[in-house]
């Protein structure tokens, strides 16, 4: 029989922005706060946790992250496997652009999304845009998720690019998502990390993976003060699936 695992989540909205654009969902929480940490379970034979970093300006960004996961949160409980993902942030899309166009929302408003839904003996991972999943595996990452961003500001100055590719809205008009999905084999002693860009970008793989190391009893809230820490030029959003107990 599954158990439960132990998730930590938090977020901020940086040293830089005004407003925090980035949304959790973990089970059947979602993000009540610009900056707040918070701590729990999560189901081991059906949970999920998902972030979405959302874009716009001004309150675009909000609105967007909001529909997106809001949506989500209302039938990601049926998700079982890969079709299903996709046809659940297909619907997320749609709302988005209804939103968009019914004057609540701003054109061309848009977030990204990852994920990971638990059962019983596997799990699936899946993203649009360039917020991250890892794997962590006794001391070590290995990302789950793919960048849909362009490759020509890595090669020019050795960074990563912020052109997205794809994401959720984003447009003026509806566009067709390709999200990646990942399905992997679950073991007892493997965690999962989600995080938007405003860690990835601020804190290396390697820091990330020693603070993990070195903080087991706080990690979503450690790796939100390292990245504000590095200047915290983004609102940055974590949460971190622990191990089986």
């Amino acid at each position: 029989m599954a158990t439960n695992r132990p998730v930590w989540t938090a977020t901020h909205v940086g040293r830089v922005r005004s407003a925090n654009e980035d949304l959790y969902l973990v089970g059947d929480r979602i993000g009540r706060e610009p900056i707040e940490s918070w701590s729990g379970t999560l189901a081991g034979d059906h949970g999920w946790a998902v972030i979405a970093d959302g874009m716009g300006g001004h309150e675009g960004g909000k609105i967007a992250s909001r529909t997106v996961v809001e949506t989500i949160a209302g039938s990601i409980d049926r998700a079982r496997d890969e079709a299903d993902v996709t046809s659940i942030i297909a619907d997320a899309n749609r709302r988005l652009f209804e939103r968009m166009y019914s004057g609540e929302g701003r054109p061309g408003m848009g977030t990204t999304i990852v994920g990971v839904i638990y059962f019983e003996n596997s799990a699936l991972v899946f993203n649009v845009g360039d917020s991250r999943a890892y794997e962590l595996r006794r001391g070590q990452m290995l990302q789950l998720s793919r960048d849909d961003t362009l490759n020509v500001d890595r090669v020019r100055r050795g960074g990563r690019s912020h052109a997205l590719t794809q994401s959720l809205g984003g447009t003026t008009t509806p566009q067709a998502l390709r999200p990646h999905i990942r399905r992997f084999k679950l073991e007892d002693h493997v965690g999962v990390l989600l995080c938007s860009d405003g860690l990835s970008d601020m804190v290396d793989q390697d820091e990330i993976a020693g603070i993990l190391l070195r903080q087991p009893d706080s990690p979503a809230e450690r790796l939100v003060a390292a990245a504000l820490d590095a200047g915290g030029k983004d609102n940055v959003t974590v949460i971190v699936v622990g191990a089986r107990k």
